[in-house]
């Protein structure tokens, strides 16, 4: 007699392998696949150590969190360092468990507001217990396989509007980044590293076999970043010898679930809409990284990411470190470079947890000036967009899609600027869950793409065919 779960893992294992949309849109044709290596190990380590330089975002987010909880300076910089610690280890867990596509983990913006509201309104404990609630939610979500149910619902032309909306998104802060005050140096720095980047990318093509091309952002970081900057006195070097050379993270620095930790029913919840939002950009990351790397974006791809990224965050509260989410910006080295390599990616997660044990030479990076890492960072934006773009075309843009896009875009683009500057104080007295559905771009996208297809595909264009 056949066993009946031998045939029930057969057949999940077929639907996790199923492509998410019929249509197979190829993006970018990377230089190296997603299963395959360098060829010598210290190109492995530049283009690995490229993807830790190009956002701040690591060391600004716990340091948000940890000033919401009234901690002191030289506390939040210990956030900082394990943070940096535990994103080596959620991206280790996601390359090497979950979907295993080349995805660096780290705090999430998202979901780091939510826990700022939580910490400041119910403490450090009940944020805690909150951070390890929604990490098993999350785990829970990403094991089910209902994401599978998200396939019709969650077409190809609604995933090319979360990519382009995320390359938006981010490009706000980039160049938020660059202008800084007004400080014409700012804007000469900015200007140094984009024809840095355009020089080594274009004219160092058959250089040293394409390695200065494909390591362009890394090395304008340096030549520009620490270099140039370095001269004109632009590098806070002081941040770099205040650091100390090594510091070990230690387990369960706050406590732990039943020592420490409070289970509170309103912190659970805002935890809760924090992870929700992160899960819904994280979906949309998925597509994209499917997109610059030459992969048919598979239910797996989904089921095992959301399920890695709970895992890796329940990890990193061990640890003491704020919940982890996938990297868009990362997504735009890939995309400029065309080195696809999960195992790149692992070293990059090796590099990180260098940082974290190495807080001096973590500061390298809060060290740099922030409009040269805002420069990288635009146009790291610019090849996300542009992917978002392509993934839009491969779409039949019939009328239907064609109001999907238009409408969904616009509204993720303008709904928030409107909630923030319009009407931006009485936005912030309406509940957390209503905030990030007005003012998160990506999050708008996707619930938007997602009811707006409902309403559009499975209603009205049915309705007016019977006709």
């Amino acid at each position: 007699m056949k066993e009946p779960s031998t045939d029930y893992v057969a057949q999940k294992d077929n639907r996790d392998d199923e492509a998410v949309w019929e249509e197979r849109p190829e993006i970018v044709t990377p230089i190296l696949k997603i299963e395959e290596r360098p060829a010598s190990w210290w190109e492995c380590l530049l283009y690995g150590w490229q993807h830790t330089l190009v956002d701040i975002s690591p060391f600004v987010l716990p340091l948000l969190v940890a000033t919401a909880a009234g901690l002191s300076e030289a506390e939040g910089a210990i956030w900082v360092n394990r943070g940096l610690f535990t994103m080596g280890i959620a991206t280790l867990i996601m390359t090497i468990l979950g979907n295993r596509l080349p995805i660096i983990q780290g705090p999430s913006a998202t979901l780091t507001g939510a826990l700022s509201s939580v910490v400041s309104l119910y403490g450090i404990p009940a944020m805690w217990g909150g951070v390890l609630a929604g990490a098993l939610m999350e785990m829970v979500v990403g094991l089910s396989g209902i994401l599978r149910l998200l396939r019709k619902v969650f077409p190809v032309a609604v995933s090319g509007v979360v990519v382009i909306t995320i390359g938006f998104s981010l490009a706000k802060t980039a160049t938020i980044w660059i202008v800084g005050k007004g400080d014409p140096v700012n804007f000469a720095l900015a200007a140094a590293t984009v024809l840095s980047i355009f020089l080594l990318q274009f004219l160092g093509g058959k250089a040293a076999g394409g390695i200065i091309s494909r390591g362009s952002i890394f090395f304008t970081i340096w030549i520009v970043g620490l270099g140039l900057a370095g001269i004109m006195g632009q590098v806070r070097w002081d941040i770099i010898a205040s650091k100390p050379w090594f510091d070990l993270p230690k387990l369960f620095p706050y406590g732990g679930p039943g020592f420490g930790w409070e289970f509170v029913a309103g912190a659970i919840v805002g935890a809760l809409v924090g992870y929700l939002g992160s899960m819904l950009e994280s979906l949309g990351d998925y597509a994209a990284v499917c997109a610059v790397s030459g992969e048919v974006y598979k239910v797996r791809h989904m089921n095992r990411g959301i399920a890695a990224e709970g895992f890796g965050c329940l990890v990193a509260s061990l640890f003491g470190g704020i919940p982890v989410t996938s990297y868009t910006q990362n997504i735009g080295v890939i995309a400029t470079t065309k080195i696809a390599s999960r195992f790149v990616v692992q070293i990059a997660a090796l590099i990180l947890m260098l940082y974290g044990l190495s807080p001096k030479v973590g500061a390298l990076l809060v060290a740099i000036p922030r409009s040269v890492i805002g420069t990288v960072f635009l146009v790291v934006c610019g090849t996300i967009t542009v992917s978002g773009l392509k993934l839009v075309t491969s779409a039949k843009l019939d009328t239907a899609n064609t109001l999907l896009v238009g409408t969904t875009l616009m509204l993720a683009i303008n709904l928030p600027i409107c909630a923030t500057y319009v009407v931006g104080s009485w936005t912030k007295t309406l509940p957390p869950i209503v905030q990030l559905f007005l003012t998160n771009s990506v999050v708008i996208a996707v619930v938007g793409g997602i009811v707006l297809n409902l309403l559009i595909n499975f209603i009205l264009v049915p309705l007016s065919e019977r006709r």
